[in-house]
């Protein structure tokens, strides 16, 4: 009971009064659930109960708060989005959306003579509002190849015509010329260098390590590796997620500490990365899960090339614990649309530790064709 007095202390000193009744409030609703209501009635029958209501399932998750740092990013991204995007003051993410768009169109079999025509003058207006002659800005120029193929390519509309004006006027001013990456046929790939057999091998070798050597783990390494896993798919290439690493024994320590999964063996990291996603690439809440897809997407790849280049990685859960939360947002600095994916242990593996064998699903368990 003391530490409880201690907390409620705590939190009126550091945020008020409001913010201390709500919290209370929510304790006090926790403690007679776990203490009362568990005790008397089935959970299962309760929760399910809740389930088939929506105000129900609201109003449980309002006053548990675990939704509430999640529905904060998707608005603060959507409003993110509207001062960054749509009022063009740094429209990154609507200029590769836009782009990504224009290149399927591209890429299809029975392409139409006209596409894109509803946005392309937005899309043109974006590219001239961001480029930056100082800047070596890649996607900006993949941008502006596949504007260039666009052109060539569709028939001219009245207001396709007025967009490849802007356009033309736009690269005839600047120092860049348009240098093909655009859509190609798949046979301009090579047969694939790594065998099936060889691909399973590397499956297998990747396992989840905890136990590391007492060895510096060179950025390069790192940096190489994330080139990989930028190449994983992501929704219209938009990759709204960052790689935070830390290899600061100190930061490594105050970080890992606040996770769950990283007890026990925290101070054997030499390497942590925070896997941060950001919901300002997305203009509509439909989009609340990309972060976590897109992110997680890249992390499996980079563990993959981790292990090519000799280096073990491990996975750490972060679970939604509101202050937890609280102060990962508040020691990293994270911005309101801002939310960890996970964490990520990183470094040259101890030969002698162990690592669990952890059986897998069979196949079988987990695929289906055709079932509706």
């Amino acid at each position: 009971m003391a530490s409880v007095f201690v907390r409620a202390r705590s939190v009126y000193r550091e945020e008020g009064i409001v913010p201390l009744l709500r919290k209370g409030v929510r304790f006090a609703l926790q403690q007679f659930f776990t203490r009362v209501v568990w005790n008397v009635l089935p959970k299962s029958r309760i929760f399910r109960f809740i389930s088939r209501s929506r105000v129900l399932t609201a109003l449980y998750f309002f006053l548990t708060g675990t939704f509430y740092r999640e529905q904060r990013a998707v608005l603060s991204g959507i409003a993110a989005y509207e001062e960054l995007e749509t009022q063009r003051k740094a429209p990154r993410h609507r200029i590769i959306r836009s782009v990504h768009r224009i290149e399927k169109g591209l890429s299809m079999r029975d392409r139409r003579d006209v596409f894109a025509e509803s946005y392309i003058q937005d899309v043109v207006g974006d590219v001239v509002a961001a480029w930056d002659p100082d800047t070596d800005d890649e996607q900006l120029r993949w941008a502006v190849d596949v504007l260039s193929e666009y052109f060539d390519t569709v028939d001219r509309t009245k207001i396709i015509a007025e967009a490849e004006l802007k356009f033309m006027a736009f690269l005839s001013g600047i120092e860049y010329t348009p240098d093909g990456r655009v859509p190609f046929p798949r046979r301009e790939f090579d047969e694939p260098p790594v065998s099936p057999e060889a691909m399973e091998q590397l499956a297998v070798r990747r396992t989840s390590t905890r136990w590391f050597q007492d060895r510096d783990v060179p950025r390069s390494e790192v940096d190489d590796a994330l080139e990989v896993a930028m190449q994983s798919p992501s929704a219209c290439n938009r990759q709204s997620y960052e790689y935070r690493l830390y290899d600061d024994p100190e930061l490594i320590d105050e970080i890992s500490s606040l996770t769950i999964g990283a007890s026990g063996y925290s101070d054997n990291i030499p390497c942590l990365a925070v896997i941060v996603g950001k919901q300002r690439a997305y203009f509509n809440d439909r989009d609340k899960h990309v972060i976590y897809i897109d992110a997680s997407l890249s992390a499996m790849a980079l563990q993959f090339a981790l292990e090519t280049r000799g280096l073990a990685s491990c996975c750490i859960n972060w679970p939604a614990i509101p202050r937890n939360e609280r102060e990962m947002e508040s020691l990293l600095g994270l911005d309101p649309d801002e939310s960890v994916v996970m964490l990520m242990a990183i470094g040259y593996p101890d030969l002698d530790g162990m690592i669990p064998y952890s059986e897998k699903k069979p196949v079988e368990s987990v695929r289906s064709y055709n079932e509706v």
